[in-house]
């Protein structure tokens, strides 16, 4: 419906109009050789004359601040996503992400303008999918798209907030305790090497697993990726999406050259020829009954680094090890040694107070000498 001037006869300051009930406000302002107009509707709102003057003349002021921004509130949710989504290289993790956001999130909210979305719109879409059966982890996926892509959305002047910053996912505490590191890494290596004595296609991959590698990587490694000569191996998209190039030890490099091809991949599937090993859940079943119940196979990244901090490797090369970018992710899979640190800070104490005790003793035997 067109919007008539004449219905807002009285004039509250420049840009802005009420009718005889102010109730309702038009606006109107020229920007950089533009004119936008429209109405603030206050009617159903139980304020005071006085409130309702008071916050048509402040949403008048975001308007005008949204225009010397040259803010377009137009993008829709959808559009912001495929900015962000349009930055990711087309690896699986990129299709990973559409796919979720397809399934969970843009039904909901993909047509609706991304100006219009609130935190408690987005906090209710997350608990939602967890009453649904979804794990706080895998929900928490909805945040990691959608927060990027409001990020760009304000860099690209489509909107001001983003509203994803106070939405809270409680996430479980899923980081085993780790008991005898050291012990555990050898008890994982011999039972590696006790199942796998003659089976170097197995024995490769859980050494790998050993080293810190995640499943995703070993499973996508392909011979293209490999240096025999040079000893190392590149993980072209890891987690973090910066490539890795990674130390290839001599006992993975042997286990890999009894089986080593040209090119595909290094784990191809044993039943579907040409295809990539799916996730290898029989034989780490199998090799979990060797070694203890304890064992899984993404405890290995637990054990691995926890036994580094037993050696005092330092925390810089314990996240290099895993593949992180960032040293601080260490502490999701580090047990703190809480044993070694008192045993530490305990020697400390006791041989500092031994020192002062004895120091003390030296001043009076001092004293009574001189008397």
């Amino acid at each position: 419906m067109a919007i008539s001037a004449k219905d807002y006869p009285n004039k509250i300051k420049n840009n802005l109009w009420t009718n005889n009930d102010s109730d309702k406000f038009y606006w109107r302002f020229t920007y950089d050789g533009k004119t936008t107009k429209g109405i603030l509707d206050f009617s159903k709102k139980s304020w005071d004359k006085k409130t309702r003057i008071g916050k048509a003349e402040y949403e008048l002021s975001i308007l005008k601040d949204k225009a010397s921004k040259g803010i377009d509130e137009s993008a829709t949710v959808d559009d912001i996503v495929n900015l962000y989504l349009a930055t990711l290289p087309d690896k699986p993790y990129k299709a990973n992400r559409k796919s979720y956001y397809d399934s969970n999130v843009q039904k909901r909210f993909g047509k609706k303008r991304a100006a219009d979305i609130l935190p408690n719109q987005l906090q209710t879409l997350v608990n939602d999918l967890i009453a649904k059966g979804g794990s706080p982890r895998t929900v928490k996926q909805a945040i990691e798209i959608l927060s990027p892509s409001f990020k760009i959305a304000i860099a690209n002047r489509l909107i001001i907030h983003n509203p994803c910053t106070t939405v809270k996912i409680a996430l479980p505490k899923t980081k085993k305790m780790v008991v005898d590191a050291t012990g555990r890494l050898k008890a994982i290596y011999q039972g590696i090497l006790n199942l796998y004595a003659e089976d170097p296609y197995y024995r490769a991959f859980f050494l790998l697993a050993l080293q810190g590698r995640r499943k995703g990587e070993v499973i996508n490694l392909r011979w293209e990726h490999i240096s025999f000569e040079y000893d190392y191996y590149v993980l072209p998209d890891p987690k973090n999406g910066e490539e890795q190039k990674i130390f290839l030890p001599p006992n993975v490099k042997a286990a890999l050259s009894e089986f080593q091809e040209e090119k595909g991949w290094v784990f191809e599937s044993p039943i579907n020829p040409g295809k990539r090993l799916y996730d290898g859940t029989k034989q780490t079943a199998r090799l979990k009954k060797e070694v203890g119940d304890w064992f899984s196979l993404h405890y290995t990244r637990n054990v691995m680094v926890s036994a580094m901090a037993e050696k005092g490797v330092d925390a810089i090369h314990m996240s290099g090890a895993l593949g992180h970018s960032d040293p601080n992710t260490i502490t999701k899979y580090l047990t703190m040694n809480y044993l070694t640190g008192s045993k530490i800070a305990s020697g400390m104490i006791q041989h500092d107070a031994m020192q002062s005790k004895t120091k003390e003793d030296e001043e009076k035997k001092s004293i009574l000498e001189e008397n």
